[in-house]
């Protein structure tokens, strides 16, 4: 009998125990339901979605898609223009980002450094940072050109689309990259030349190598990066976009030039602001 109670007792521990994980588990699953749904609405902010459009791009179930947009609604994280309409990101998530930029630290130091080289170049300089995976301007500043370069070509998040972009992805460790190529995949007709892992990972190491990372997604543009270092890391990724026929002479000489000592100065101010808070 006694042993018996002992095994009874046993089991509604381990019981209890296992339902509070599960409860545990359920609610990550709802967490990570809710992000994707941010996430889809965010990639087109300005459009309505309904449920069953965004239901079935998350291979979501619909009760359970109403369930997580009805408390996203009701806590402002998406609005809902009237019963049965469609979603859009809602006003808590610009109250959010207006309360704060991701990374403004790095932001505020390199701004200036960055007014610097657009004066000397006249053309758009952005600091790009690698953040959930896609590619994340936190800075951009253009400059005085008649013809500049599409801003919507300036804010592709695709990491392997630009050359800011790339760079980050060079500087990634091992582990970091491993993770990256299970959670995006590889790049395929994006970067033709880096298609299989072995390929993407040899080119990478060449990128690694350049002092400037060139790169031209189409024959009328060209990008190029260069690494900005923070504590023996690479932070972020300066770049400087440009139509294609302006990049020759005289004024090439200069961007490649002056592209990687701004990138260095920010560095260099990045490390006096850590050891000032050591």
């Amino acid at each position: 009998m006694k042993l018996k109670f002992h095994l009874d007792q046993l089991w509604r521990r381990w019981y209890f125990v296992f339902q509070k994980e599960k409860e545990c588990a359920n609610m990550i699953r709802v967490l990570h339901k809710a992000f994707d749904i941010l996430e889809y609405l965010a990639q087109d902010a300005g459009r309505r979605r309904k449920l069953n459009e965004i239901a079935a791009r998350l291979n979501l179930n619909s009760a359970t898609c109403a369930h997580i947009l009805k408390t996203m609604v009701q806590r402002k994280y998406v609005d809902q223009e009237k019963a049965r309409g469609g979603y859009m990101p809602g006003s808590m998530i610009y109250y959010l980002a207006k309360t704060g930029a991701y990374r403004a630290d790095l932001a505020s130091v390199a701004r200036p450094l960055m007014a610097d080289l657009v004066k000397k170049v006249n053309e758009t300089v952005l600091l790009a940072v690698l953040h959930g995976g896609k590619r994340s301007v936190i800075v951009q500043i253009n400059g005085e050109q008649n013809i500049q370069v599409n801003s919507g070509r300036l804010f592709l998040e695709d990491v392997y689309l630009t050359a800011t972009g790339r760079l980050l992805l060079a500087h990634l460790e091992s582990k970091e990259l491993n993770s990256f190529v299970v959670r995006e995949g590889l790049p395929g007709e994006k970067w033709p030349e880096a298609g299989s892992r072995k390929k993407l990972e040899a080119a990478l190491v060449a990128l690694k190598s350049q002092k400037v990372v060139c790169h031209w997604p189409s024959s009328d543009l060209v990008g190029l990066a260069c690494p900005v270092v923070e504590d023996g890391k690479v932070v972020a990724s300066l770049g400087v976009f440009l139509p294609a026929f302006r990049f020759k002479g005289a004024h090439k000489t200069t961007i490649m030039r002056e592209i990687p000592a701004t990138a260095a100065a920010i560095s260099e101010c990045l490390v006096k602001n850590l050891n000032g808070k050591l």
